[in-house]
């Protein structure tokens, strides 16, 4: 085997995928995927006052796939129910809609988020470590006593440009008939993600708040207190990486005397409550 002559080939193919990337990305023709329809009304009805029971359980009832993902994943979240969860009425009863409408989003749009096939495992762990980010964001809000609306979207989207620039890169390198390893694909998702995040979720509509914490959060230090999410999906995405990279014993060590946990009240007895939960929420990611 020619080393030299495959190192070469090898950056040139980074190179033909980044200029390719440029290019698409100025000229807003990446290919990236589309709300789901579902997803979009479970989105539009949660945004909604007063978002009703029955009009949530018509949406996902019309799609028996989703429905079993829904029950599957509802039956982990419930914490020891007086009744078994299985009827999407009862899921609503026990753990309400907005909880169960956050399932139904999130089930809706993971199909168009993992097509990953030369990727598979990282397109898996990219979207483990969302959903993970998501169920701890709506956790640490609590134990904050921070608000909580939008919350859980602002987990599950504060990184999403990850996933959409492993996609897009996965395309763009088939279509120019190229192969890419592992340090190339990590160069390329730190080179894209940002815009692409912003790409997907003006694409997505969603909701400014949302788009705000998928650009602010990295850095809490200038977040105004009170309603601002960036604090708390700080700490959430810093959870749900390293429980699901490393485990809880390295997230404890890791995030004790952390100045953002201390901006949200959550001293060292705290922080091991959190982490002591993560069995409940990774039997949760599992589910989906």
């Amino acid at each position: 085997m020619n080393i030299i002559r495959q190192q070469t080939d090898l950056s040139d193919a980074h190179a033909a995928v980044c200029t390719e990337m440029s290019a698409l990305l100025q000229y807003g023709r990446l290919d990236l995927p589309p709300l789901p329809e579902r997803a979009a009304r479970v989105l539009t009805l949660a945004g909604r006052r007063g978002a009703d029971a029955q009009g949530l359980t018509q949406i996902i009832a019309s799609d028996p796939a989703l429905a079993a993902k829904v029950l599957k994943v509802a039956r982990c979240a419930a914490y020891r129910p007086s009744c078994a969860i299985d009827s999407l009425p009862n899921a609503i009863g026990w753990l309400g809609v907005g909880e169960v409408a956050d399932i139904a989003f999130t089930a809706a749009v993971q199909g168009c988020l993992l097509p990953v096939q030369a990727q598979r495992a990282r397109a898996e762990r990219t979207w483990q470590v969302a959903v993970a980010a998501a169920i701890w964001s709506r956790e640490v809000a609590a134990m904050a006593r921070r608000p909580a609306e939008m919350i859980y979207l602002c987990g599950l989207f504060h990184d999403i440009g990850r996933a959409a620039a492993l996609l897009a890169i996965a395309d763009v390198a088939g279509k120019l008939g190229v192969r890419l390893d592992d340090e190339q694909y990590d160069r390329l998702i730190h080179d894209f993600h940002g815009p692409l995040g912003a790409l997907l979720a003006a694409r997505w509509q969603l909701p400014e708040s949302v788009a705000e914490c998928m650009r602010a959060w990295p850095d809490p230090a200038e977040a105004p207190g009170g309603t601002d999410p960036r604090r708390v999906v700080h700490v959430a995405h810093h959870v749900a990486e390293l429980i699901v990279g490393q485990g809880a014993e390295m997230a404890r060590e890791a995030l004790s005397g952390s100045a953002v946990l201390d901006q949200l009240n959550i001293g060292p007895d705290r922080l091991k409550a959190l982490v002591d939960r993560s069995d409940w929420v990774m039997g949760q990611v599992s589910a989906y």
